[in-house]
């Protein structure tokens, strides 16, 4: 994922949910492929600030990714969409937003800037299924695998932004160098 147009682009954070929205708009234009469940959701989002992290060295999103035992989840986007259990999720997540005239509901999107970055996460792992991408997470010497290793999963701790970064901004160096 050393993509040159990576290096270039500098654009603003997001949030997990509207990152989320992005995964899911987009995979309602590819039926065919694996359904984006809960599962899958979690890991694009995961693996989209981790590659974010490795290219631009600052995070995609704000929200923590924490350990939990089936892999990297944000505890936002399993709230907004624990009712699908794995089915396929059909809805955009949304959330409050303070307004003038009280909180209303809103569906976070960001401004189109981020498009060519997540279209690059898409097609790396669009193929593959939530399980699929639930077992690369738990692969030896990933930041899950690694919090994994000293704490007790069922606390669901958060993995570290700076191992996140550490071990993807690795796997730039590893793919440069061959």
């Amino acid at each position: 994922m050393s993509d040159k147009n990576l290096q270039r682009y500098n654009g603003p954070p997001s949030t997990a949910i509207a990152v989320a929205n992005w995964f899911l708009q987009r995979s309602w234009k590819e039926p065919s492929l694996p359904r984006c469940d809960q599962l899958k959701l979690q890991k694009l989002v995961y693996y989209a600030q981790a590659w974010y992290l490795a290219n631009f060295n600052k995070p995609l999103f704000s929200e923590d990714i924490e350990a939990w035992p089936h892999g990297p989840v944000v505890r936002d986007l399993y709230l907004q969409f624990m009712n699908f259990g794995r089915n396929q999720i059909t809805t955009l997540g949304t959330r409050l937003e303070k307004r003038e005239n009280g909180y209303v509901t809103v569906t976070p999107e960001h401004d189109g800037s981020l498009d060519y970055f997540l279209d690059v996460i898409w097609d790396r792992y669009k193929r593959c299924s939530g399980v699929q991408l639930s077992n690369a997470t738990h692969k030896e010497g990933e930041p899950w695998e690694i919090v994994s290793c000293f704490y007790d999963l069922e606390e669901k701790p958060t993995i570290p932004i700076e191992i996140i970064r550490s071990v993807f901004s690795g796997k730039i160096s590893r793919s440069s160098s061959e």
